[in-house]
């Protein structure tokens, strides 16, 4: 069998012995760069805003004396975040404008690495060889569902390679590019990352890596996903059908860290509003902190709700029914098994610590998704998200 060849437009550099790096070319967006200016227009509203928003209580601070200086000043600058944000999406909105954007790889050392190179601003994710077994070929563009226009591709001329995991977390690399340039980077990634297996597994069943071509929205073949060691989830599974019981983890685990943040915004406004009362401010001042104290309330509501509740979850009768048993409120919904799209692991649109929390998702055809479990680790919402594919499967008939 012929060694696979590299396309001109990729380069390999040897970095040593067991080290190689696969540079790709930059992006050729087309019409898609035009889309850098919403960044741009949405970063310099952020930025104009956090601008008038910290110059506020920072003028303050500077027209103050004693701690009230130093309060105003460090109360101003929280809002150095939100600006850096700002300023980000401007970046952002310029790299895309100017593609200034492309994809690497690295090998070796036991490990994959894709690394996103935006800019000057290199993305890094990386995977373990020995987990890896296959590397799939996502063609047909960015398949985007609507309810009420059907399913819309852009790019369909784009495809983009994943890694697969037997941990069910598959890794993105080297989106947005042709399928031309991608396949036969593929096959030379397979080639050298079955030489890094056997050189690492010596027993092994499958140390070959293969290569597959898949379609945008098809989902990746199912690889099994042990239940964790440490996890007080409780699953019964017999001929009436699942049954899930998902407890409660505790304000400190549960939160996945809100509750303590919660607990010092709010301390630093019962202190901040105790201090700026003895200077008797105008009206409009207590009106503006209202909104501060609105945010760490209900981030403390959040917290509490998110660490207390507790969830069920059953697959019978051909339905996949949940509960959600919260310390203010329960909600429940069926769903019928044919309705379901998929079950998977996704962002919850949440971020704590500049990281997004992840959840559980049951994804209806045409409709709306589902979260739940975003409290708990990504090792058992992997694991679950598995074995629900399993018993749907099985309910199914497949």
């Amino acid at each position: 069998m012929s060694t696979p060849q590299l396309p001109d437009e990729i380069k390999m550099i040897r970095e040593s012995m067991s080290v190689t790096r696969y540079v790709l070319p930059k992006r050729n967006l087309g019409a898609a760069q035009k889309f850098g200016w919403l960044p741009i227009a949405f970063g310099l509203f952020v930025t104009v805003f956090m601008f008038f928003w910290m110059s506020g209580p920072i003028s303050g601070g500077l027209h103050s004396s004693g701690i009230g200086r130093w309060l105003g000043i460090g109360f101003g600058l929280l809002g150095l975040p939100g600006l850096a944000i700002g300023l980000g999406l401007i970046a952002l909105g310029i790299i895309i404008l100017t593609n200034l954007s492309h994809s690497e790889i690295v090998v070796g050392e036991g490990v994959i690495i894709a690394i996103e190179q935006i800019g000057f601003i290199p993305i890094r994710r990386q995977r373990l060889i020995t987990e890896l077994r296959r590397i799939a070929i996502r063609k047909g563009g960015v398949t985007v569902k609507d309810n009420n226009r059907g399913t819309k591709i852009y790019a369909p001329e784009l495809a983009a390679l994943e890694a697969e995991t037997a941990t069910g977390k598959p890794m993105w690399m080297a989106p947005a590019y042709p399928h031309d340039l991608l396949r036969p980077l593929a096959d030379v990634l397979a080639s050298s990352l079955s030489l890094g297996r056997q050189a690492t597994i010596l027993e092994s069943t499958s140390p070959i890596i293969e290569v597959v071509e898949r379609e945008a929205d098809e989902p990746a073949t199912d690889v099994a996903i042990p239940k964790p060691a440490k996890t007080d989830i409780t699953c019964q599974n017999d001929t009436h059908g699942l049954a899930i019981a998902i407890p409660p983890r505790g304000l400190w685990k549960g939160s996945q860290g809100l509750f303590a943040f919660s607990i010092i915004w709010n301390g630093f406004m019962v202190i901040f509003t105790v201090l700026m009362s003895k200077g008797h401010p105008p009206l409009p001042l207590y009106l503006f902190i209202s909104v501060f104290w609105a945010i760490g309330i209900l981030m403390l509501v959040f917290a509490i709700n998110m660490a207390k509740r507790k969830v069920l979850i059953a697959v019978v009768n051909n339905m996949l029914a949940y509960r959600v048993i919260g310390p203010f409120k329960t909600r429940e919904q069926k769903i019928p098994l044919d309705t379901i799209n998929a079950i998977q692991v996704g962002p919850s649109g949440m971020e704590v610590n500049n990281r997004p929390v992840m959840e559980l998702q049951i994804i209806p055809k045409g409709g709306k998704k589902i979260g739940l479990l975003s409290n708990r680790s990504s090792d058992e919402q992997e694991w679950l998200a598995y074995f629900l594919r399993q018993a749907l499967n099985a309910s199914r008939g497949k």
